[in-house]
């Protein structure tokens, strides 16, 4: 396993950690909200909402408002969220880390986008009337953001970075 595999696999694991939990007004309907898609529970039964299906709501009008600019701003985290995994697959493929910076502050990013989404939907208290938000897994996305963008990654001590060569062999015959 190279040191870029456990950054791709952290990254991949956060589409599975629920982002959100959520009430809608009183106790209309109770959701939780991954990156892309959500759960929810309502009067009406259950539902798997995905979130091309957000995206269509907000494009037909069915979504306006506080909650269309609520579900624009989180699908922009996810399609973030997505193009962050895909820059660590390509660096651990590549075996190099000039992507891991970059896909660390889209994570970052995308974890502001996701709050920022709950905050433009509920308020800054993630509380009013129409609902209230609890935002379970966004600070791990945060956590893992900063992690990877503060993160050394590169080759392990006592090697170069060149393969097979450690720092006691230079391939100089000067002895």
């Amino acid at each position: 396993m190279t040191r870029l595999t456990l950054p791709f696999i952290c990254e991949c694991l956060l589409f599975f950690v629920p982002l959100n939990i959520y009430v809608i007004g009183n106790d209309l309907a109770h959701g939780v909200q991954w990156a892309l898609f959500r759960y929810q529970q309502s009067y009406l039964g259950n539902s798997l909402i995905l979130i091309h299906k957000d995206l269509l709501y907000v494009a037909d009008g069915i979504l306006r408002g506080s909650s269309a600019y609520s579900t624009i701003l989180w699908i922009t985290g996810a399609v973030l969220l997505v193009a962050a995994v895909i820059a660590l697959g390509i660096a651990a493929v590549r075996r190099t880390t000039c992507l891991v910076r970059p896909a660390g502050i889209l994570t970052v990013t995308c974890g502001v986008l996701f709050f920022a989404a709950m905050i433009v939907e509920y308020g800054p208290t993630l509380a009013n009337s129409h609902g209230s938000s609890i935002p379970v897994g966004v600070p791990l996305i945060l956590v893992t953001g900063f992690w990877l963008v503060a993160g050394d990654f590169d080759a392990g001590e006592g090697s170069t970075g060149v393969e097979g060569v450690d720092e006691g062999e230079t391939g100089d015959s000067t002895e």
